[in-house]
């Protein structure tokens, strides 16, 4: 059953004349291996407040697995111990350099560790460690002491949990957690005898105390593009000089986030106009009893456009291009060097989402949590559950852009339009 908050907005199109990158350590739930919260950074072209890297050591195997029901996301980590010597894998910060390094993580003094554990049998369990490194001291704990975890549970997803504090242990204080370099090891004491033993790991976060778990918590702020400061009102404009110029970017955007600790909750945000009827996919006007229509589309990006990385510049210019093979339109940044990329999506009424596929609901959902799907939040036009080319990035914050085909004009045109919440 799917229980539904949204925020609706009243968009009007008046004719008037009228990239930093932000730290996500502190939010409520920070996320170190998960498809769908906001949190860490794996991409190793970037480096940020926020850079991992995944370390196997001494024998450890890993992979990236696709299958065998996944609970959050499209991807878990499957480990295979050596049998031979004791093995480890750490989950750490990393400089510019790749090289460890510390941060501050003692806002999560007195919260918890969380993550999803699968392991193929019990008798190995007893061998396996959960650990932590702070102020380089390196901790660990009995994988089979941890709340929520049974070594009679076989290939079965756990939810297993730690303390953040000493009741855990002496060396987790607030102190030694202002100098954390690894969030998550695993490590064998032993070599592992049986050389079938896999565990496999997902869902990973750091939860603060006392930090909210209703599932209905979501955050939508509209802020002006000119500085990023918050606007009072709910509307949003375009700016006299977008009239008969094309695609155009609105004078405001929106910022949604979702920093709750959901569980494995399916949920999801979706935007869509209510207007209607499925032609009215954006701002429309009436007179004479005819509709003109300005179709919309938006842009979700973690990152506050314009700004520029190693694949170049991605910016707020918008253009419509043509898939001859496939014979349909999308929508590409047209300040950027390609022109078939398209982080644009096409504005959806809801009259065109009731009773439609699946595969096409999601080409409306800004960002959320599905398990075996889709999940983090909707950076561009991808293949429905194609996990290299689904079209979506971890996380589950976003600035969402708005733009409008402002070929037409003269009239006075409005729409309504959906920030929705949906869960389970």
């Amino acid at each position: 059953m799917y229980i539904n908050k949204s925020l609706l907005i009243l968009l009007f199109l008046f004719f008037v004349i009228c990239s930093a990158y932000a730290g996500n350590i502190g939010r409520n739930v920070y996320g170190v291996y998960s498809e769908s919260l906001t949190g860490v950074n794996f991409d190793t072209h970037t480096y940020c407040d926020d850079s991992v890297r995944m370390w196997p050591d001494n024998g450890m195997v890993i992979s990236s697995m696709t299958t065998g029901g996944v609970e959050e996301g499209l991807v878990y980590v499957r480990c295979k111990f050596s049998t031979s010597a004791a093995c480890w894998l750490t989950l750490g910060f990393v400089n510019s350099s790749n090289e460890s390094q510390a941060k501050d993580m003692s806002a999560y003094h007195n919260g918890t560790l969380k993550f999803l554990v699968r392991v193929s049998s019990g008798a190995e369990c007893a061998s396996i460690y959960i650990g932590l490194t702070l102020n380089g001291n390196t901790f660990f704990k009995p994988l089979n002491d941890l709340v929520g975890f049974s070594s009679n549970t076989i290939n079965k997803w756990q939810e297993v949990s730690m303390a953040l504090s000493s009741t855990t242990s002496s060396t987790i204080n607030y102190d030694n957690l202002g100098k954390t370099s690894s969030l998550f090891s695993i490590s064998s004491t032993r070599a592992i005898n049986d050389s079938s033993f896999s565990l496999d790991f997902d869902y990973i976060r750091w939860v603060k105390p006392n930090t909210t778990t209703d599932p209905g918590d979501f955050s939508v702020k509209l802020k002006n593009l000119s500085n990023n400061s918050d606007v009072s009102t709910s509307s949003i404009t375009w700016s006299s000089t977008t009239f008969q110029q094309g695609w155009r970017v609105a004078e405001q955007f929106l910022e949604i986030d979702y920093d709750v600790d959901s569980s494995t909750r399916n949920w999801n945000v979706k935007l869509y106009t209510n207007n209607g009827n499925k032609l009215r996919n954006g701002l429309y006007a009436i007179n004479n009893g005819k509709d003109y229509v300005m179709t919309m589309c938006w842009r979700a990006s973690e990152k506050a456009l314009p700004y520029t990385d190693y694949n170049g510049a991605h910016t707020l210019y918008i253009a419509q291009g043509h898939n001859s093979t496939d014979d349909y339109d999308y929508l590409y940044d047209s300040g950027s060097s390609s022109t078939v990329f398209a982080p644009w999506l096409y504005m959806q009424d809801l009259s065109t989402l009731e009773g439609a596929p699946d595969k096409d609901k999601d080409y409306s959902t800004v960002m959320g949590h599905k398990k075996g799907g889709n999940s983090g939040y909707h950076a561009y036009s991808g293949k429905y559950d194609d996990v290299s080319y689904n079209g979506y990035y971890s996380g589950s914050k976003v600035n969402l852009y708005l733009g409008a085909n402002c070929d037409v004009g003269g009239l006075k045109y409005e729409g309504n339009i959906v920030v929705a919440l949906e869960y389970e």
